[in-house]
């Protein structure tokens, strides 16, 4: 009878034991998997599954750690079995993830099989479905370039690699030594980075001595005087060799800040950090590559504004030194709603060669050719084999006769740098996109909007925050995986509406007031990290005078929410200046919504905003009018638009709550989304 009651008590408690432990052993570790703290989250899920089996999130978030910390047969069992277990919600991102496991090992059949299977599976969400037809693409295009011998051949450079990631390399045009970034213990002071037992990146500079044999270089220009404590990045030279543009990470924060430094008898100045216009506030900024002129600077950003993740970006030089433009970001073609990286511009050849997770690809990062009449619409094209590997395939750069890039295909983890001779740099990268490489490496436009998964992230050391290669994630928002409906504590970056100005004015009209109005009080009581003001204008009148305008419109819209209640400290105004045109599509119409404030809130990913669609008046209208043909009352149009005239002329903007936006447009009304392709003349 005692020990019937004793196994009854132990049955008791352990039941409790169970309700409690798993809900907080699950908070623990996704706290933990969200803070890429991945293999303390191992052991939590691991426990968490050995309590409760049929936590199907916790088993897919075990195999995504698994699959981040490069135990990737691990990774697999978990995905097959969640794969084979049917009726639960993470079976096609199983399947996708595992089928993304095999495609890294360079099984494309069976990889190309499975992406087709979830395909059709009823389960599959959307965008995991054309996520599926993209890695199919891949797949085939994978098999097609592997059966052709192209006569390029990619090599490691064994003479300067180590056992510790090396990345980068550049030749320096003054002396010819090559320069790269690389996490080995050089002399000097530098960090260490726990999680992944290596030091953070410092430059080093290796010289020839004949029949490829290289040393680090004993001269003066070596880097001691650029490197840090924290992690410094590889960077781009000038033509002439006199300065170098680099990457430098330092502080908890992980600030990654773009500088320059200049040879100065043969000693490297002391970097100085390029204006805010390059390190806007609040974004990382990392990869420079300056073109052979100097006075175009490519480099990637997380900066809010762009299509996801990192973008590439670009900046025109100004008259005074170092007087950097507003960046421009490089568009919908080039850039995806994942990440693009390690930009190169070639100036023999006009065309920008990046390295890119949301392309059409192998795995892992690829690298890719931008060539057109226009950085806006240009052709993009996977350089294929031997450049890249079902791994990560970045950094690529041509000096003089060599070319560089690093990978980490040959142990699936280090980077390390390889090379391959270049004749002429123009017409080697001709032939590496014509003839058979133009068919097979052209990728189709139709994947350039896919929707990030978020599934498959860069595989190797992230430097605990701190590094040069691997980009900051999307801030994106992600579901709430806690359970009793407690918040994650993930922020995320959620747009408003846009504030739109007339011609050459940075003065709030009525109706901008109105949407800036409703901003505040449904700001009241939430807790908000910023608030950033992208400010712009169109093309017309002076490059100078228009940032001038960007900038003045954007404290127009910061002073209002200040005088609302907003503390000022958390708003950020960045000034972009003129939006560029693409192609000839720029009519009048285009410009009104040129004139304009973009405004992201950086909260937590719950957070909602009511919001109103603008509408620009094609034709003189009545507001009454308007408003008996939306099916509301002239007060509701009037508390939409604050003090608007009872006349809306041409060219005028008004703000329609979204709720109330009927699926055809008024004949006199033109949204921003249906602009039509032609439409009468007018004033900008």
């Amino acid at each position: 009878m005692r020990n019937a009651f004793v196994a009854s008590l132990l049955i008791s408690i352990a039941t409790g034991v169970f309700a409690q432990s798993v809900p907080r052993l699950m908070r623990m570790a996704d706290e933990r998997y969200l803070n890429d703290q991945y293999e303390v989250a191992i052991e939590f899920y691991k426990k968490v599954v050995g309590l409760d089996e049929n936590n199907h999130l916790a088993r897919f978030r075990l195999g995504e750690c698994f699959n981040r910390t490069l135990q990737y047969e691990k990774a697999k069992d978990v995905f097959v079995q969640l794969s084979n277990t049917p009726n639960q919600e993470y079976r096609a991102r199983s399947m996708y993830s595992y089928a993304s496991l095999l495609k890294q090992e360079s099984r494309f059949e069976e990889a190309d099989s499975i992406y087709s299977f979830l395909i059709s599976i009823p389960e599959a969400e959307p965008y995991l479905v054309e996520l599926s037809r993209k890695q199919r693409e891949g797949c085939q295009l994978a098999l097609r370039q592997k059966k052709a011998d192209r006569g390029f051949t990619v090599s490691p450079m064994d003479e300067v690699n180590s056992r510790f990631h090396d990345f980068g390399a550049v030749i320096n045009p003054s002396n010819d030594y090559l320069v790269f970034a690389t996490t080995r213990n050089l002399s000097g002071t530098q960090y260490e980075d726990l999680q992944y037992e290596g030091l953070l990146p410092d430059l080093v500079a290796f010289e020839n001595r004949g029949n490829d044999r290289w040393r680090i270089a004993s001269s003066d220009q070596r880097f001691s005087d650029l490197n840090s404590k924290w992690a410094e990045g590889a960077g781009s030279f000038t033509k002439d060799g006199q300065s170098f543009y680099f990457s430098s990470c330092q502080g908890d924060s992980a600030s990654c800040l773009i500088l320059v430094s200049y040879l100065e008898s043969e000693r490297w100045s002391t970097p100085v950090p390029l204006n805010a216009y390059i390190n806007e506030v609040g974004s990382e900024n990392k990869h420079p590559s300056i073109s052979a002129t100097g006075d175009t600077l490519f480099f990637s950003s997380n900066r809010t504004g762009g299509f996801g993740g990192s973008d590439i970006w670009m900046s025109l030089k100004g008259l005074e030194k170092e007087s950097w433009t507003p960046a421009i970001n490089m568009g919908g073609v080039i850039n995806t709603p994942e990440n693009e990286i390690t930009p190169y511009y070639s100036s023999a050849f006009e065309g920008l060669l990046f390295s890119s997770d949301g392309h059409v690809g192998y795995g892992g990062y690829d690298l890719y050719a931008a060539k057109g009449e226009s950085f806006f619409e240009p052709e993009i094209y996977n350089l294929g084999d031997p450049f890249n590997s079902t791994w990560d395939d970045t950094y690529f750069a041509i000096s003089d006769t060599v070319g560089f890039l690093a990978t980490n295909r040959e142990d699936h983890e280090i980077l390390n740098i390889h090379g391959f001779p270049v004749s002429n740099e123009r017409l080697f990268l001709s032939l590496l996109i014509s003839g058979e490489s133009l068919i097979d490496s052209r990728l189709a436009s139709k994947f350039k909007d896919i929707m990030s998964l978020d599934l498959v992230t860069f595989r190797v050391e992230d430097y605990a925050g701190y590094d040069l290669f691997e980009p900051i994630k999307p801030s994106k928002p992600r579901p709430n995986i806690l359970e009793d409906g407690v918040s994650s504590g993930v922020s995320t970056e959620i747009a408003f509406e846009k504030i739109f100005f007339s011609y050459g004015s940075s003065i709030l009209r009525p109706e901008s007031k109105a949407a800036l109005n409703s901003l505040s009080k449904q700001l009241s009581n939430k807790a908000i990290e910023s608030i950033n003001i992208l400010a712009f204008t169109d093309s017309i009148g002076p490059i100078k005078a228009n940032l001038k305008l960007s900038e003045n419109r954007g404290r127009s819209v910061k002073q209002h929410l200040v005088s609302l209640g907003i503390d000022s400290t958390s708003i950020n105004v960045l000034p972009r200046g003129e939006l560029p045109s693409e192609g000839n599509n720029d009519h009048w119409f285009k410009r009104i919504l040129k004139r304009r404030v973009e405004i992201i809130v950086k909260a937590d990913q719950s957070t909602e905003f009511e919001k109103a669609a603008p509408f620009i008046i094609r034709k003189t209208a009545k507001i009454d009018d308007i408003a008996n043909a939306i099916g509301v009352t002239v007060k509701q149009l009037r508390d939409w638009n604050g003090e608007i005239n009872n006349i809306l002329h041409s060219g005028e903007t008004i703000r329609i709550m979204e709720s109330e936006v009927k699926d055809t447009p008024l004949n006199w009304l033109v949204g921003e989304d249906d602009l039509p392709l032609f439409v009468s003349s007018g004033s900008g």
